[in-house]
């Protein structure tokens, strides 16, 4: 199934609704021979002319298969369109290739071992590379319009943290969708003793659009992390100008605010708000009300548990 889906993904992208071809193309294009063909035979029933059968035939037959080759083209690829792959297929498919493919890669660069960890510890934030991007052809970029007029794009710029109690690891690389390559790819690791600030934040990026350089991609919104060091850390979460489905970025907000307050209650044995009450249908209720060491570390993945639900909610 992976080849074909792969297939599948490539053929999205590449195909469009094909035109039918235009009348003056198909009077140009054998149409003409047709109708001499059948105006020859009329003649021939009426006695104007003398036996023209043969010719007739063969001016008939000749402008049939000029009609045909330049229809054809336009039934094969109307057949591959009406059979592509559906936007929620490139949905699903794209989740599963981030899981599949970039995510154990990131755990392999990162020499971490994916069964000390759980689900929600890893955090996947892509968003699209539609830009003059260093390393990758230009014709390796490009995007299909949706039905719900969001876009898909064929290079993202795959971020990944793993997150523990002691630190943040960090993995990026342009990911070329399409033909699962790897580009550019990044590695980092900050221990939260070391962590001076986390924020989200709104940036003003200087890139233009790939198939228009006088618009501006303009601003983006970014999850900042910096270091007592002066080491920073900057995970774009999402640029609305690229105009990507629901369920492709990932909002870090959540994460701000448990690495926030786990950060306070390192350093200063703050109090902090712990869940003491969840349910499906009522969601979670918290209450200041422990001291506890290890209620910063229950809080804490209580809020990558709802960061991880809110990421694949979409796509359940």
């Amino acid at each position: 199934m992976s080849t074909e889906k792969r297939r599948l993904i490539r053929t999205y992208f590449e195909i469009g609704e094909p035109d039918f071809p235009s009348l003056r193309k198909l009077a140009k294009y054998g149409t003409a021979f047709f109708v001499l063909g059948i105006l020859l035979l009329y003649f021939e029933q009426i006695n104007l002319i003398g036996n023209f059968k043969i010719i007739s035939v063969i001016l008939i037959l000749s402008g049939l298969f000029s009609i045909w080759i330049l229809v054809q083209p336009f039934v094969k690829n109307n057949f591959v369109f009406k059979n592509r792959a559906e936007d929620g297929d490139m949905d699903v498919w794209f989740l599963e290739d981030m899981h599949e493919i970039v995510k154990p890669r990131a755990l392999e660069q990162l020499s971490i071992n994916p069964s000390s960890l759980k689900e929600e510890n890893i955090i996947i934030v892509p968003y699209p590379i539609y830009w003059n991007y260093p390393g990758i052809n230009k014709e390796e970029i490009y995007r299909k319009k949706g039905e719900d007029g969001s876009f898909i794009y064929s290079v993202w710029q795959v971020q990944i943290l793993v997150v523990t109690e002691n630190f943040i690891s960090y993995y990026s690389c342009a990911y070329n969708w399409p033909e699962t390559k790897r580009y550019d790819e990044r590695t980092n690791e900050y221990f939260f003793d070391d962590i001076s600030s986390v924020s989200n934040d709104i940036v003003l990026f200087d890139y233009k659009f790939i198939d228009n350089e006088e618009i501006d991609i303009a601003n983006g919104k970014v999850f900042k992390l910096a270091n007592l060091s002066g080491d920073k850390l900057t995970i774009i979460t999402d640029i609305p100008s690229l105009n990507v489905p629901a369920g492709y970025s990932n909002n870090l907000e959540r994460l701000v605010q448990a690495i926030r307050k786990l950060l306070r209650n390192r350093r200063f044995g703050e109090e902090i708000e712990v869940p003491i009450n969840m349910s499906e249908e009522d969601g979670v209720e918290f209450e200041i009300d422990t001291k506890s060491a290890a209620s910063d570390k229950l809080f804490f993945h209580q809020q990558l548990r709802e960061l991880y639900k809110d990421y694949n909610k979409v796509f359940d």
